[in-house]
């Protein structure tokens, strides 16, 4: 039998049989594969990427065979459809694709369909609803406030902001209702949210959707030379890796650092990723005069080459315009990394869950640049975020979350037969 995964970051088919997906998921895959045990074959089920995408972002691309990791593709639509094309064009071949894979498909893992115009997952939960497969429903980032922070920070107007709360947040939250009302199991990233729409059910969870293994971790040897290393390096370094889109706030990270320098500060960013704003971005540094400053890595595969360039760096930056829940969190405090992030719902949890995060008025740059200075002055209390955050990094491995996920779909699996 089958153990479906669906979801919304498109994929690209090689070959029968052969297809490559974004590095990161790829690793997540692979330990999803093996937590699920021989029993049942790993579907994904994704958008399909076109050919020249898939060889723009190749670089940063796995590639799986179905005979030989027992993980098969099934291509949902071109992630490059319109809403238009979706509704006219794929709609009813994916219903009809979903109907024929629910056949042979043990447990169905979704989740919540942010992608209003073309609700992929939406068709999978119902379609598994129907043929009664147990169902397991992930949400993975906190929307509620996501209007309302685009409204205060001038993205969006009135306008769109009454749209966002009354049609987009409607139909994410309705969902997610319906899901706790007819899923066996409800994965969280966020508390709160559990407290809201959960209620004390058993089967509605908070959870860590982390990528990092045991092995990503420092050793306690390696732990000691940093530690020796964040208080001898006179130069405080600052990060940030991802995708560089607005919702990131990049920009305020980069002004950040030059109300830091004009207060004395000597702290420098590296940028490391890829992504739209790339030149907008570079082009602020140039306005700021800041070329010294920040410097900018083009992104690189999750793993080694990714935690030699943290190996560099003191800490990482995180700051969200919109509420988010990056991995990248995670990665940093395995690599003894702690962070300066903004009070987001998200990261005042793991504030108080790893004491390794330090705090700052969202969306303030002045608020980042006071906490870059405190931090530069403090290197012993440096320190001490960056080993709290390796200890908490090491209780919330994949492997840690994957098992626990896996215990929990046995539980409802076994009610369900």
């Amino acid at each position: 039998m089958d153990y479906i995964i669906a979801v919304q970051t498109p994929a690209y088919a090689l070959s029968p049989g052969r297809f490559a997906t974004e590095s990161a998921f790829g690793e997540h895959l692979k330990q999803l594969r093996k937590s699920i045990g021989d029993n049942f074959r790993l579907v994904l089920l994704a958008p399909h990427l076109d050919e020249g995408e898939y060889e723009r972002q190749k670089p940063h691309f796995v590639t799986f065979e179905t005979e030989r990791d027992a993980i098969a593709f099934v291509p949902a639509y071109p992630a490059a459809a319109s809403f238009h094309r979706f509704w006219f064009w794929y709609a009813l071949p994916l219903i009809r694709s979903l109907d024929s894979v629910m056949e042979r498909t043990a447990i169905v893992h979704s989740g919540l369909s942010t992608d209003v115009r073309r609700p992929m997952l939406v068709f999978v939960n119902i379609v598994g609803r129907l043929r009664r497969r147990p169902v397991i429903f992930i949400v993975d980032i906190d929307f509620r406030r996501h209007a309302s922070q685009r409204l205060q920070t001038g993205e969006i107007g009135v306008w769109k902001y009454l749209l966002t709360r009354l049609v987009t947040n409607v139909f994410k939250e309705s969902q997610l209702r319906l899901a706790i009302l007819s899923s066996q199991l409800v994965m969280l990233k966020s508390q709160s949210m559990v407290d809201k729409f959960g209620k004390g059910l058993s089967h509605v969870k908070n959870f860590f959707d982390t990528v990092h293994t045991d092995n990503d971790i420092l050793s306690d040897v390696q732990m000691e030379a940093r530690a020796s290393w964040l208080q001898r390096e006179a130069v405080l370094r600052l990060c940030f890796f991802g995708r560089l889109v607005p919702s990131k706030g990049v920009d305020r990270m980069i002004d950040a650092i030059k109300l830091a320098r004009d207060q004395g500060s000597s702290a420098v960013l590296t940028v490391i990723g890829d992504g739209p704003l790339r030149e907008v971005l570079a082009s602020r540094v140039c306005d700021c005069n800041l070329q010294e400053r920040v410097r900018f890595v083009s992104q690189v595969p999750y793993g080694p080459q990714l935690f030699e360039l943290l190996q560099e760096q003191h800490v990482t930056l995180a700051a969200p315009v919109i509420e988010d829940t990056p991995r990248a969190a995670f990665d940093s405090m395995a690599r003894g990394l702690p962070l300066i992030a903004f009070d987001t719902s998200y990261f005042q949890d793991l504030a108080k869950l790893s004491h390794a995060v330090t705090l700052a008025k969202w969306p303030s740059p002045a608020a980042l640049a006071e906490r870059i200075i405190e931090l530069d002055k403090d290197r012993e209390r440096l320190t001490v975020l960056a080993l709290r955050g390796i200890e908490f990094a090491r209780l919330n491995t994949q492997q840690i979350w994957l098992k626990r996920r896996a215990e929990w779909t046995r539980e409802f699996a076994a009610q369900h037969h």
